[in-house]
């Protein structure tokens, strides 16, 4: 079998390690700061807790929805459109096809 390393150190000393009893050892800070550190791409986990990012806000109410639509139609036509660097010239292909 060949020897496992990290930062030059052996790695199997740690095999005979239990997890379970680790995790019991730490403080509710503490499992909180290593559940921050969750891969990602970890497709066993549930796409709420893959994500880190926390929001602290606190909620601001019921959303009411034709009140957003109203003012998302609102923005869109006071909005400027954005201008054109280059005219439009019937027949010339701009951008990929």
């Amino acid at each position: 079998m060949t020897s496992r390393k990290l930062y030059g150190k052996d790695l199997s000393e740690y095999d005979d390690v239990d997890v379970e009893d680790l995790l019991t050892q730490l403080t509710p800070e503490e499992i909180e700061l290593l559940s921050k550190e969750v891969d990602p791409d970890d497709r066993l986990l549930p796409p709420d807790q893959r994500c880190s990012y926390e929001c602290e806000k606190e909620a601001t109410g019921p959303i009411d929805r034709k009140k957003l639509i109203e003012h998302i139609n609102k923005e869109a036509i006071e909005t400027p459109d954005r201008p054109e660097f280059q005219p439009f010239v019937p027949g010339i292909i701009r951008g990929k096809k």
